[in-house]
């Protein structure tokens, strides 16, 4: 009986901890979604005097539960439940500037993430298929992709330069419509696409 009650206070308390955490998360964080787009109110962050911009975008593909138990032998327990998602960090990012075309640009690299958090999802589901339970593959493949996401990223602001050249964001931005679209089936279900 004392043991039942010691761990009926400690889950309470995880309970708590975790309600309290989805709370400052809400403050703080955006998951990427398909209908809700970024507003210049969502950049809450301080202008960092070191980067030469006129925004800042602050994003993650973050893994999914962030509390992965692993044994002794690299198996993830419960690896079926294993995700990322695509968030925005709004007291990272900033802007000194309320321009539309600015805002798009920069809706575009959170659009990009998301892109990848598919990628990464796809993956996932390829090792799932196959029971792959080691934790240092799939974090080998997170890896892989978010190194391939940053360097995508730089691109687009290298071609766009950073937006600027509003003729490539807009091809940009329908080419990365198009690659959401063909990577659908690996959206987030709470993103609704």
């Amino acid at each position: 009986m004392k043991y039942s009650i010691v761990f009926l206070c400690v889950f309470v308390s995880m309970i708590s901890f975790s309600q309290e955490r989805k709370e400052i998360m809400k403050d703080t964080v955006i998951p990427w979604n398909k209908s809700q787009k970024l507003k210049w109110k969502d950049f809450l962050g301080t202008l960092d005097p070191d980067i030469f911009a006129y925004a800042l975008t602050s994003y993650k593909i973050d893994i999914i539960p962030e509390s992965v138990a692993v044994d002794n032998n690299d198996n993830i327990l419960n690896y079926k439940t294993l995700s990322v998602t695509a968030n925005f960090y709004k007291k990272q990012s900033w802007s000194v500037s309320q321009d539309l075309n600015l805002l798009n640009h920069e809706q575009l690299h959170f659009d990009i993430a998301e892109l990848f958090a598919r990628k990464i999802r796809k993956r996932f589901s390829e090792l799932k298929t196959i029971e792959e339970k080691r934790f240092s593959v799939y974090w080998n493949e997170y890896s892989k992709l978010w190194k391939d996401c940053r360097a995508f990223q730089k691109q687009y602001d290298i071609e766009t330069n950073h937006g600027a050249k509003l003729d490539e964001n807009k091809k940009w931005a329908e080419n990365i419509g198009s690659l959401l679209e063909a990577f659908k089936e690996y959206a987030c279900q709470k993103s609704n696409l």
